[in-house]
């Protein structure tokens, strides 16, 4: 009986607790008794709050939650709304360091009471339980011992070393709301900067908390007034805001989140070192310019606030459940869902999460098939079993995926249901640059369990957590594998972020200074170790340490497997020619005629060249003059103008155009001047041009002189299958690059005409 006596005490205390265990209710059964005995002793209490992120013997240092009046980045406010499960008849016990000090206190709101966005909300202005109004002397954490210990029984019987609870009965099964205010009370913008007590093992029960608390606890039990089992996993929250005190300090507290589709992480902070900082988890991360495209980057603020980003980024809101120990499945039907912009969609988390499956992908050109013309882009279709997020990478090279490169295009965004996506491409790379002609491979998959934790504020991170790791499935990536990019970049609105693809500003960023693109980063490595060992909280843009003034992002998914197909891109340029008849002698014509496929109208022009003079986008009045101008006799001169447009989707470069001079008749050399037989209009002027090849843009080539002596690639028929001889003189234009026009007479370089005469023989 002894040994068994000294093994049960071994046991128990193992858990903390050194209570004497009544053997008069024990079999003596061996080791299976010992199992069966233990289960029915009372075991010591486990409280969910500041014990849990400071466990006896933890590392580190201590930190204070908030209840401040203010905002920070994104308009978030400087609180931490705790949220709690209950059902029906349970006990919710709480208590705090700060309750009856000052202007300390607890509140609770019912379930449904509490409106409004994610870390913006709405609170009533009557609590239905305030503590220190209704149970006055109830719920002050007075030492490390009763934070330890966690509440006393309701009936005050049991756990006696623990603290004396403020209790509510929850009068219906939902989600409660916690508000738990400082010593300055809740409506005050002190900082608790001075009142922060680092020793994990000290607590600060004074006013010198303000708008801090030191320790803090919500515990769920049934309804018998004289349990102490604790129901754990029930606590929560969307945003905490905590402060250290300074930096030095640092946090090495878990956290368990859980994401809209039910996939859960541990968060352990690992040594992560800041001073007043924000802790949250979103689908997104944060938000490009355009607030609705992920950015995978950085935010870059002004200040500790995060203010005023470069390149008007913005840090996306809280969405995800933070608990302080793994959920208690029962309360995942009640939890509010936030879409991405932190509005509240409706209720209830799955238990078991669904693995992403990607399936049909295609590519939709603006020619036909999978082909498109440069810098027009076309349309991504694929089938999502669920909902999620995307990603699709365009390869320049067909071998190099970076979603990063430059020279690539990687198209990322949100699927908010299962079924088909379709997602819209530009036809340019990341860099803004069309796509040249050829075929390009793409690799598309789509992401489960997507999980961004944005670090706001948070100075140094020296031992380079925090460590994300996948609980309740296996990531074909590896549980730990995380990402980040703590690069400059260019925003969707084209501005510039810190050095392109250079590390932020800020001393000691990470070194490397990005995760592998792909494959990710084991994250409970120190790859991400930014800072220092101390210091560097300036609040100013790019003096402090690497993460002082920033939202870092680092994010983790489930991958489905990656499905490839191709795009095609070809030319897009276009050249547009109408020849007219502007003048015979003296009479100048400035008709404004539409060429027509009927050979039976003096104004027709051969298909497909009858539209040719329908282009939208030539300037309005502009193609004068006649198709068929009537008979002409021996010595009139005819002048022919042929007006010319870059129509395409991108620019014309290297343009030559030549004209052959009309069977029987002969080049007016002296037309616009001393041997100067062609003008040219374009871009707002109009220039005689000389016939010889002396610098200017034109030459005239007399019959059996051909253009191709200088301009080898020159093809003056327009059929690239014959070469019809220069028999009767040739005019050449050498007009350099067209930009293609966007509008009619846009822009001004997009269109012009050249014009020469030619008497008839």
């Amino acid at each position: 009986m002894k040994s068994l006596f000294q093994y049960l005490t071994i046991f128990v205390k193992s858990t903390g607790n050194k209570t004497t265990i009544p053997f008069k209710h024990c079999n003596f059964l061996g080791y299976l008794g010992l199992l069966l005995c233990a289960s029915s002793f009372s075991l010591p209490a486990y409280a969910e709050g500041s014990r849990d992120m400071y466990p006896s013997g933890a590392q580190g240092n201590r930190g204070h939650i908030l209840w401040r009046a203010g905002t920070s980045n994104g308009g978030f406010f400087e609180r931490t709304l705790l949220r709690v499960y209950a059902q029906k008849d349970e006990y919710i016990l709480m208590g705090s360091s700060a309750v009856g000090v000052g202007q300390g206190n607890i509140l609770v709101y019912n379930p449904n009471t509490v409106t409004g966005d994610v870390a913006k909300e709405n609170l009533p202005s009557t609590a239905n339980f305030n503590c220190v109004s209704q149970q006055p002397g109830r719920g002050f954490i007075s030492s490390r011992t009763q934070e330890l210990a966690g509440p006393q029984s309701v009936n005050g019987n049991s756990n006696t070393n623990g603290y004396v609870p403020c209790y509510y009965q929850a009068p219906e099964t939902g989600i409660y709301y916690i508000a738990m205010y400082g010593s300055s009370g809740s409506n005050s913008l002190d900082i608790p900067n001075n009142g922060v007590e680092p020793n994990i093992e000290n607590i600060n029960t004074t006013t010198s908390q303000r708008t801090g608390i030191s320790a803090w606890d919500v515990t769920v039990r049934s309804s018998n007034q004289s349990s102490t089992t604790d129901i754990k996993g029930r606590l929560f929250t969307f945003y905490m805001v905590m402060n250290m005190g300074d930096n030095g300090r640092q946090l090495h507290s878990n956290l368990y989140i859980i994401t809209i589709d039910g996939f859960r992480y541990q968060l352990d902070m690992r040594g992560l070192d800041p001073f007043g900082f924000r802790i949250y988890g979103n689908q997104i991360g944060n938000w490009d310019s355009d607030r609705k495209t992920p950015l995978y980057r950085d935010v870059l603020g002004q200040d500790g606030d995060v203010s005023n980003p470069e390149g008007g980024v913005s840090t996306a809101p809280p969405q995800f459940p933070m608990f302080l120990n793994q959920v208690d499945p029962t309360a995942l039907s009640q939890i509010t869902l936030y879409n991405t912009n932190g509005q509240a969609t409706g209720t209830g988390i799955p238990t078991v999460p669904t693995l992403p499956v990607v399936s049909n992908p295609n590519f939709t050109g603006t020619v036909t098939g999978k082909t498109s013309f440069v810098n027009t882009g076309g349309t991504f279709t694929f089938d999502s079993n669920a909902p999620g997020t995307y990603q699709i990478t365009i390869s320049r090279d067909g071998v190099n995926f970076d979603p990063t490169n430059p020279q690539n295009r990687v198209l990322r965004g949100i699927m908010t249901a299962g079924g088909s996506q379709s997602v819209t491409w530009d036809g340019k790379d990341n860099s803004a640059n069309p796509f040249p002609t050829g075929n390009y491979p793409y690799r598309i998959f789509t992401k489960a369990g997507e999980y961004h934790f944005p670090i706001s504020d948070a100075e140094n991170n020296f031992s380079g957590g925090p460590t994300i790791t996948l609980l309740n499935a296996t990531n074909p990536l590896g549980n730990t594998t995380a990402f980040y990019d703590d690069r400059g970049y260019v925003t969707v609105g084209g501005t510039t972020v810190g050095t392109l693809n250079q590390p932020l500003c800020g001393n000691n960023p990470p070194n490397p200074a990005f995760s592998d693109p792909i494959n990710g980063f084991d994250s409970s490595t120190n790859d991400r170790a930014f800072g220092s060992a101390s210091g560097g909280n300036t609040n100013v843009k790019c003096s402090g340490a690497f993460g002082d003034t920033k939202t870092l992002d680092m994010w983790t998914y489930y991958p489905s497997a990656t499905l490839t197909d191709e795009v095609n891109i070809i030319d897009s340029s276009k050249m547009v020619l109408v020849k007219r008849i502007t003048a015979i002698n003296t009479t100048q014509y400035t008709d404004l005629l539409d060429g027509v496929d009927d050979s039976n109208s003096p104004n027709y022009v051969p298909s497909p060249h009858d539209t040719d003079d329908n282009d939208p986008k030539w300037q309005s009045n502009y193609l004068q003059g006649r198709i068929n101008a009537g008979e002409v006799s021996p010595g009139d001169e005819v002048e022919y103008t042929i007006y010319f447009l870059s129509s395409g989707n991108t620019p014309v470069n290297n343009v030559l155009m030549c004209d052959f001079i009309p069977a029987n008749t002969t080049f007016v050399s002296t037309t616009f001047g001393v041997d100067q037989g062609v003008l040219l209009s374009h871009n707002g002027s109009t220039v005689s041009l000389t016939n010889a090849q002396d610098g200017d843009a034109g030459q005239y080539f007399p019959p059996g002189v051909e253009p191709s002596t200088v301009y080898p690639n020159i093809d003056c028929d327009g059929d690239p299958n014959t070469n019809v001889p220069n028999t009767n003189g040739a005019v050449v234009v050498n007009l350099g690059n067209l930009p293609n026009a966007t509008a009619s007479g846009t822009p001004s370089d997009s269109y012009g005409f050249v014009r020469f005469r030619a008497k008839v023989n």
